[in-house]
């Protein structure tokens, strides 16, 4: 299997699992904190729909990700991030809808990369020390940083006395 196709499943199955994670968290629910310093489930789930936009920027896919100045992180912000207009909250309802209007083009773009185009080397600051700065690196990265943040909204699903998280379509 190639390594754009096992990119591909990965990406399938975090659309999946994101709608899964949030499903029956009201928009209540999704502002609350559960303790000191964790994120809500809210910024966690608009920070995965800003962090498609990476997705979206490797697979030359042009989409716009609303409420940029809500959700980004310092280490990954582009200029444009950082000078994002104020926006109102967005509702967890507006992150899914969101999410799930621009998922299938990305996931487009994402399948129309070559197998060549993968091992292309990028110049982006990374925070993993051995990342080899191809594309396929950068992907992979994401991936498993979209992963991650699935895991963290789980998590905090079950704090709120939700059950846990559906594997089902």
């Amino acid at each position: 299997m190639s390594a754009k196709k096992i990119l591909l499943a990965q990406y399938d199955l975090h659309i999946l699992l994101f709608n899964n994670v949030i499903k029956g968290i009201s928009d209540e629910e999704a502002n609350q904190s559960l303790g000191p310093g964790l994120n809500t489930i809210k910024w966690l789930a608009g920070h995965l729909l800003w962090n498609e936009g990476s997705l979206a920027n490797i697979g030359g896919t042009k989409v716009v990700i609303p409420w940029a100045d809500h959700f980004y992180s310092v280490e990954g912000a582009t200029d444009e991030d950082l000078n994002a207009r104020e926006s109102e909250l967005p509702t967890l309802e507006m992150i899914k809808n969101k999410w799930n209007e621009i998922s299938t083009d990305i996931r487009a773009g994402l399948a129309n990369l070559s197998d060549e185009s993968l091992d292309t080397k990028v110049d982006i600051p990374h925070p993993i020390h051995r990342f080899n700065n191809t594309l396929a690196g950068l992907w992979a990265f994401t991936n498993d940083h979209q992963a991650y943040t699935i895991g963290q909204i789980a998590a905090l699903r079950r704090g709120l006395g939700k059950p846990g998280m559906s594997y089902s379509g």
